[in-house]
Parts: structure tokens; C-alpha cells; sequence
């Protein structure tokens, strides 16, 4: 799996063939890789039922809080637990986990829709569930008949997110700088995700063409002529300003 910080290199790498002598932001093209990413997730695997990749998942640590089932009332609906910070935007595809601790130990959480949400826990041989959902603020709820779910103090949350990046932020294995973060994607499309970053980044790159059909490359004295008329024109600026 690549980092951030290879992905980076990728684009620069390739960008410096088409023009030595530009800059370009990191931060830019960490940006344009999450966007391409997720873009191109969803062309490959909207429309078909298959078993995504493993790469392409986060996995977030998420702490919880009690709060009332009914806002401004404690007595009337019991107690939800909530995350305690928003959840980043899921995509679609795959199959959300969610799980106390570690995928392989205690039950695992039943994750539903927010639409759903409001008909579960009124089943008694269901009374033991954990049901879970984001709301539409963002934030993720629990709920279950059983009241022994609210010494839960936090869980985790298996899923592929449409920002990666800003996933990053709430991963168990988060690192000081994003650079050093491993890139959600998986290897087949790393190298789809760097072409599209360079084909937006290079329309900014300047190449002049040579359009004369003599067999000789005349380029550099294009470049140059190109360079004495700015010159000249940026001269002519200041002998006008000095004037006034």
C-alpha cells in the first residue's frame, strides 16, 4: 500500500517531465487525489455486486457519549449513545462494520439506515441488539433494549469514506503528519489516481509548441524570443510609468 507522501512523488515525478521549472502544492494534489479516488471507486464498482478490496477501507476509533433519546426530555425515551465527534461522509459502496474493541472480539454492531433506525428495538427476542446509524448531523447513534449497551465507551467503524483525508483524522492508527498516512486505495487504480492528478495539474504548465513543419526544432528559440518580448514589454511598463 503507498502513502500519501508516495502518491505526492508520483505526480510531481511525472509532472517534471512536461516542465522543470514549476511548483506545485502538496496539499493540492493530496486534495485531487482524494477527489480522483473516490471518483473512480464509484465508476468501478456502483453498478456491480463484488467484493471490494480490503485497501480501499478505513478504520476509525470513535469515542461515545450518553445523551437522551428525546432532546430536553430524559424521562420520556430513554438514552441513546452518540459519537462524540461528526462522522466523515460514507460512500455508497461496500459494507460498513461497526465493533466494540477489535473486529474479531464481542458482537458486532448491526449497522443500519437512518431511515431504518426509527423502527428498530421494539422486537423483545431481539431485545439484546445493538442497532447504529448516522443521523443527519452527521453524528453516529446507538440504541438497544438492552441497557447494558450504555457502558460502551467507544467503537469502531469499518468503512470506505468519500474523504479520505479528513477520515485520516479519526483513524486508530493516525499519524502526526498525513504525508506519512497510507493512501486507501487499492494498487490497481494508484497508477488512474497519479494520471489524473497530472493531467489537471499540467494544464497549468506552460509548453510551447513548435508549429513549423521544417524538421528542425526550434523550441529554445521560441522560448527565448518569448522571454526578450516579456522583457522588452515589462521595459516598455516601466519607461511609461517613470514618464507619468
Amino acid at each position: 500500500m503507498n502513502t500519501y507522501k508516495e502518491i505526492v512523488y508520483m505526480v510531481l515525478d511525472e509532472l517534471k517531465i512536461l516542465s522543470d521549472d514549476s511548483t506545485f502544492n502538496e496539499n493540492h494534489i493530496i486534495f485531487l487525489a482524494s477527489k480522483y479516488r473516490s471518483l473512480l471507486l464509484k465508476q468501478k464498482y456502483s453498478n456491480i455486486k463484488v467484493e471490494i478490496p480490503l485497501s480501499n477501507y478505513q478504520e476509525l476509533c470513535i469515542g461515545l457519549e450518553k445523551v437522551d433519546a428525546i432532546d430536553g426530555l430524559p424521562c420520556e425515551g430513554g438514552y441513546y449513545l452518540r459519537s462524540t465527534k461528526p462522522i466523515p461522509a460514507l460512500m455508497t459502496i461496500g459494507n460498513p462494520k461497526v465493533y466494540p474493541v477489535d473486529y474479531y472480539q464481542g458482537d458486532m454492531l448491526t449497522y443500519v439506515s437512518k431511515e431504518r433506525m426509527m423502527f428498530t428495538g421494539f422486537n423483545k427476542y431481539l431485545k439484546n441488539i445493538i442497532y447504529c446509524s448516522i443521523a443527519p448531523n452527521e453524528y453516529l447513534y446507538l440504541k438497544s433494549q438492552n441497557p447494558q449497551f450504555l457502558y460502551l465507551e467507544k467503537v469502531r467503524i469499518y468503512a470506505i469514506f468519500e474523504d479520505p483525508e479528513k477520515a485520516e483524522e479519526l483513524s486508530c492508527d493516525a499519524t502526526c503528519d498525513i504525508m506519512d498516512s497510507v493512501f486507501p486505495c487499492e494498487d490497481d487504480m494508484i497508477p488512474m489516481v497519479v494520471q489524473s492528478c497530472v493531467k489537471e495539474l499540467s494544464g497549468s504548465v506552460y509548453r510551447p509548441k513548435d508549429n513549423s513543419n521544417d524538421g528542425r526544432d526550434t523550441l529554445p528559440q521560441d522560448a527565448q524570443a518569448s522571454q526578450q518580448a516579456t522583457q522588452q514589454n515589462d521595459q516598455s511598463q516601466q519607461q511609461q510609468q517613470q514618464r507619468q
